[in-house]
């Protein structure tokens, strides 16, 4: 169930549910807010209410596994520091793959941003394409080439006009995440309106990984980089922002080159679409 159908007033309704299941002054988990919402919200439902709410100024976006949700108080008040609320992780989870290769995570990770990564952002629309495989077709160069891109567009309740995204996604198994992924997105950012590095860090693996973490989170700061880690790739709910990547206003004839080298002929006449 989607907004499709719905009258303003039973909108309106949604609306006021999802503000009233969000606890006051304090974060809480987009998943246990979906959970405390109940089985009658459908994805899609949750996704474009709270994209509304979030455009009206009345709730914020957080971070955490699978993104947060918090109220933005009526009038301003001293910061409260925010406590994630995390639903409890059930026993008996099913087994992560290994992902010992990138190419394994294309199909996961893609699935993530197509089903769940792009509605949080609060796109109008967009599509999800797999990048990195193109064969031997020219792209331009060294690191030209993203593994996962995202172009969708938005609009804003008190601006004219559709606000064009690409987004490029630099995806890393464990044994090859390392400083040199921050610069490979940053060769993508060139041409993108944002960039980000997606490694998998499975939970046993996380304390091993630290200093190598931080070492790629502190460059892709400076560099304006987003960071995104997940325990598992295939499941929203373990992803975690740790850094979200600055958004830039590339040249247009770059912009509309990557565009035409690194997408599908479909999603350019989608693109063409949206914006005639």
């Amino acid at each position: 169930m989607s907004l499709d159908g719905l009258s303003p007033e039973q909108i309106e309704a949604k609306q006021q549910e999802l503000l009233a299941a969000v606890p006051a002054a304090m974060t809480i988990g987009n998943k246990a807010l979906r959970e405390a919402l109940g089985s009658e919200w459908s994805e899609d439902l949750f996704w474009e209410i709270r994209s509304r709410l979030i455009e009206r100024g009345q709730l914020e976006p957080g971070r955490g596994r699978g993104g947060s949700t918090k109220l933005v108080p009526a009038q301003a008040q001293p910061a409260i520091e925010a406590s994630t609320v995390v639903a409890p992780v059930p026993g008996g989870a099913p087994l992560v793959p290994d992902y010992s290769k990138e190419s394994e995570l294309y199909e996961p990770v893609s699935s993530v941003l197509r089903n769940h990564w792009s509605k949080e952002q609060g796109f109008d629309n967009y599509l999800v394409e797999i990048t990195a495989k193109q064969g031997s077709r020219q792209t331009g160069g060294k690191w030209t080439r993203p593994d996962v891109t995202v172009v969708g567009y938005k609009t804003f309740p008190y601006l004219p006009g559709r606000y064009l995204e690409v987004i490029s996604f630099e995806v890393k198994p464990t044994n090859t995440l390392d400083i040199t992924a921050v610069y490979e997105a940053l060769a993508h950012r060139r041409s993108a309106t944002r960039a980000y590095v997606v490694g998998h860090i499975p939970h046993d693996a996380q304390n091993e990984m630290e200093s190598e973490l931080e070492a790629v989170t502190e460059e892709a700061k400076k560099l304006g980089i987003g960071v995104i880690v997940a325990d598992n790739p295939a499941d929203f709910d373990t992803w975690e922002t740790l850094l979200d990547a600055d958004r830039s206003e590339p040249d247009p004839a770059r912009l509309n080159e990557f565009i035409a080298r690194q997408t599908t002929p479909e999603l350019r006449e989608q693109i063409v679409r949206w914006f005639k």
